[in-house]
């Protein structure tokens, strides 16, 4: 029964974060670009209450959750991005940093024995670009959105391991990939 509680948890919580990544990534209204694009009605509070440190809480479940599906959605575009346009960087490069962002929030779900999200991003329902400066657009916009991601449930009290790798993530997006996207735009 608690197996299926916690499926049904990270269901729920997945549901309540497509709204938010599907808005968030890229600016642009994904479930519009495909019909395959998955679609919720529920939302993520902007501002969540103290998460505690056990694994069935709701809202670090959320956190969580919230933070793969965007590393998760924007590895899809990038790869997208790499489809259409070959090997362009700074896509290339960034697309192996979402893939290790999402590696490391996977050990934060593993660590608390929970099952890792499987992705509801692909390149099939994720937004195409005319141009490479028009995905390097796109891509400084879902970055500056991926660090509203990080900063809504870094003013939740998480566990120190949470904590630091939702301060990781977001200083690579802020330094790293949010300039690159930017002097490519």
């Amino acid at each position: 029964m608690r197996n299926h509680n916690s499926r049904l948890l990270l269901t729920a919580a997945i549901l309540a974060v497509v709204v938010v990544a599907g808005s968030g990534c890229g600016g642009q209204d994904v479930s519009a670009a495909s019909p395959a694009a998955p679609s919720a009605s529920t939302t993520v509070p902007s501002t969540p209450p103290a998460a505690t440190t056990g694994a069935g809480t709701l809202v670090l479940t959320d956190a969580l959750t919230a933070a793969i599906q965007d590393e998760f959605h924007a590895e899809a575009v990038y790869r997208r991005v790499l489809l259409d346009f070959g090997n362009v960087m700074p896509f290339a490069n960034i697309v192996r940093a979402e893939q290790n962002h999402a590696a490391a929030l996977a050990g934060l779900f593993r660590s608390r024995g929970l099952a890792v999200p499987e992705t509801v991003w692909h390149v099939d329902n994720v937004p195409r670009f005319a141009s490479v400066r028009d995905a390097c657009g796109a891509a400084a916009q879902a970055e500056f959105e991926n660090i509203a991601v990080y900063d809504r449930y870094l003013g939740a009290d998480l566990p120190a391991d949470v904590r630091q790798v939702f301060t990781n993530n977001r200083a690579a997006s802020l330094d790293n990939h949010l300039p690159a996207f930017n002097r490519c735009k």
